[in-house]
């Protein structure tokens, strides 16, 4: 059985379709619902695919794929078609191929040859002997399928001890069979010439086996050394003037008096009183502080500060920096590499001397800021540790140099000692013997293979000509009387061995596409019952089989389905017709005998109902599979289930495309039903809407609303959603009118929703 739809692409409305997790895998009945136009026949396209082994010819860049149920590992894909034989699938595809309805009054089909009527004497003794000869052949070739079999596993064996011996030694977890076959294969011209002596052995197992390598040690990049700028900044700090209107000799001459009527002038701003002393704040104070802690001052002093923090930063950046430890490097640089290090340490701690020194400058011009300090200049060692860093990154390479070497050393070996084993094997097991003799097995398996296909091709022809076309047509006919229950439609075998149409024993004429339909379904599942067909091992897919059917001859297709094709290997039944699907989801619980819990037996499993469900987005629609929601599980009404939609919409707060782009048809659904079965007047529902919506402004919206977005056929309809305010409108007027001139039916379908 198939067990889900792994992923569609580029087929129909399944642009890019993947199984979502939370969809239940199908089961032996399937049962799927769908409005016309979501990708129903689509899914049964893609079963006919492996049925006719070949792609559909509107859709030749389709991918597709099938999860098996037995064998999760199997699966069915477009690259192979033939994977998957068992498979019978009715659609419109299979009316059109195989039902050809001819014009001017005579309707007919192509010729049946699908059930054995009487037989002939001698086309029998002739099936006889094809068929004895047949089994003669097969046990020929079982014969030698079983020497083959029993060679293939003798070697297979020894190639999988002969790999474990390699997989152990070497210490190669992922070593298999496989890989010692490729092995073998690429040695296979001159394979002697690998078998190594003992002293070469023993000197490529030492390599091999060689654990004193070391990882690359790793050299971080070095902080970028900026000692040159920093001192040109503090220079030109340390020989800034301040130029003001009036300098206070008394604060210029005490820094801790000047740092304090600094600090206090901040904080007497917009006081009249001293803080300190409580007494009236001299009127011209600030005007003569202000002179004196100019524009200039508060600028040196901002830019100090930021300076210092600079400088401290940059200290903290490279005393951080560290150089690999002594024990990382192989024994031979490591005292090559402590004396670099050591000097390295030596000029750093130079370097960050003269970074403190740069700090205590800056710190003396704090205390002194209306003073043009002289500022002496500091020897920068930058470019000196760079070239003694370069030099720890030449040991460092080498180091790597060393690493890789070893590496490439130990590689060698271990392909030296894999193709020795190789060599060994091909010479211990006469391998390339082995394996000519097998080749010359498959040859003649070959042989018998082709004979048993013309045997066969032989036993079909002779089964054929024992076909009778008249017992095809009785099956056929037997099968249009259930369906239509009276004998008025009939087929008949004219000379030319076509299918003649009989209405009331005249030429039928003007058949409707729900009569065309019934025979055509007729026809296939007589098919069913050919030779070739074993049911319980055969995948069934009917699409939409009461297409255009009136509503009384939907009980006699289900009743039809019910009887013959419930022991079908699995079944697949999809439509867009909820009455129809009403009655197979009974007929899918009767079988089950769960008493409506929809537990397949001894499956702990959800019921196979399923939605096909057409998404729409701003750019793109596409379809999806999802379970049977639970209004369509819970209602038989289609009336009931769109309003359960408008009621979840009412109190829905989110922004979603789907249901902006089905809503407006799912209300004038809703409101056709409503108004026809609350008014049957015949008149159109727009002539009765105002019963239930009495405004004429909210009238107009919710009939705008449901009527342009549900069958607006121009260009634009395409590119346009409605908008979501509109949507709330609407549905909301819909539901008020509801609520205040038919409480009793709102509150009975709002019952029946919860």
């Amino acid at each position: 059985m198939i067990k889900r739809i792994n992923k569609i692409k580029n087929f129909g409305v399944f642009k890019d379709f993947q199984w979502d997790s939370s969809t239940p895998d199908f089961n032996k009945h399937n049962l799927i619902y769908g409005w016309n136009y979501s990708g129903k026949t689509t899914i049964s396209r893609i079963f006919r695919c492996f049925e006719l082994c070949k792609k559909h010819a509107d859709y030749l860049n389709a991918e597709f794929e099938l999860k098996d149920e037995k064998d999760p590992s199997n699966k069915y894909n477009d690259k192979d078609l033939s994977t998957l034989p068992n498979v019978r699938v009715f659609n419109t595809d299979f009316i059109l191929e195989n039902l050809k309805w001819y014009s001017q009054g005579d309707e007919g089909l192509e010729p049946i040859s699908f059930l054995i009527g009487k037989e002939n004497i001698e086309l029998q003794k002739r099936l006889e002997r094809f068929k004895t000869g047949q089994k003669k052949l097969n046990d020929k070739k079982t014969e030698l399928i079983d020497g083959k079999n029993e060679t293939e596993k003798i070697i297979g064996n020894a190639l999988t001890d002969k790999a474990r011996y390699i997989k152990k030694y070497l210490s190669i977890t992922d070593y298999d069979k496989a890989k010692l076959k490729r092995s073998i294969e690429g040695i296979k011209e001159n394979y002697g010439s690998y078998l190594l002596n003992d002293a070469d052995y023993d000197k490529h197992s030492s390599t091999y086996k060689n654990t004193e390598q070391r990882k690359d040690v790793i050299l971080n990049a070095m902080p970028t050394l900026i000692f040159l700028s920093l001192q040109n900044k503090t220079k030109e700090i340390m020989e800034r003037k301040i130029t003001v209107q009036k300098i206070i000799e008394e604060l210029k001459n005490d820094e801790n008096l000047n740092r304090w009527v600094n600090e206090g002038r901040e904080l007497h701003k917009d006081k009249t009183k001293c803080a300190f002393c409580g007494n009236d704040l001299p009127s011209d104070l600030f005007l003569k502080l202000d002179q004196h802690f100019s524009i200039e001052y508060e600028r040196l002093e901002k830019d100090i500060k930021k300076l210092i923090n600079d400088i401290k930063s940059h200290k903290t950046e490279v005393e951080k920096f560290d150089l690999p430890a002594n024990g990382e490097f192989y024994a031979e640089f490591v005292s090559g590499y402590k004396k670099l290090q050591e000097e390295y340490d030596a000029l750093i701690d130079n370097y960050i001397k003269n970074i403190d020194a740069l700090l205590k400058s800056l710190e003396s011009k704090q205390l002194r800021p209306f003073e043009e300090l002289k500022f002496n200049e500091f020897s920068d060692n930058s470019n000196n540790i760079k070239e003694k860093y370069n030099e720890i990154k030449s040991i460092v390479e080498k180091h790597k140099n060393k690493t890789a070497n070893f590496t490439n050393e130990k590689k060698e070996a271990k392909a030296k000692l894999i193709n020795h084993y190789s060599a060994e094997f091909i010479q211990d097991q006469k391998y390339f013997d082995v394996l000519e003799n097998k080749r010359n097995i498959e040859s003649k398996i070959e042989i018998y293979k082709n004979a048993l296909t013309k045997v066969y091709n032989g036993i079909v022809m002779v089964e054929e000509k024992l076909s009778e076309f008249t017992k095809g047509a009785e099956k056929v006919n037997e099968y249009i009387r259930q369906f239509f229950q009276h004998d008025g439609i009939k087929i008949e075998v004219t000379e030319d061995s076509k299918f003649k149409i009989i209405r009331n024993n005249e030429p039928a004429k003007n058949l409707s596409e729900g009569e065309k339909t019934a025979i055509s379904f007729a026809y296939f599942v007589a098919r069913l019952e050919d030779k070739k067909t074993k049911l319980d091992e055969t995948i069934v897919f009917i699409d939409d089989p009461v297409s255009s059917l009136d509503c009384n001859h939907l009980f006699n297709i289900y009743a039809f389905i019910k009887s013959k094709l419930i022991n079908c290997g699995q079944l697949f039944v999809s439509t867009h017709n909820l009455e129809f699907f009403n009655l197979m989801k009974d007929f899918i619980m009767e079988i089950t005998g769960q008493n409506g819990k929809y537990l397949y037996k001894h499956q702990n499993s959800p019921a196979p109902y399923f939605l096909i469900q057409k998404e729409w987005g701003e750019k793109i629609n596409r379809s999806r599979i999802i379970n049977l929601p639970k209004e369509l599980n819970k209602y038989k009404s289609e009336y009931v289930y769109l309003f359960s939609i408008i009621l979840n919409f009412e109190n829905y707060s989110g922004t979603d495309f789907n249901m902006m782009y089905i809503l407006p048809n799912i209300g004038r659904r809703f409101l056709e039903g409503y108004l026809g079965l609350k008014y049957p007047d015949g008149k159109p529902w727009k002539e009765k809407l105002c019963r239930l919506v009495k405004d004429e402004a909210q009238r107009n919206l919710v009939y705008k609303f449901v009527n342009e977005f549900s069958h607006n056929s121009s260009a634009m309809r395409s590119l346009k959603f409605p908008d979501m305010q509109e949507c709330k409108q609407a549905i909301n007027i819909i539901m008020k009118g509801l609520k205040e001139n038919d409480k009793d039916h709102y509150d009975a379908l709002y019952e029946s929703c919860n």
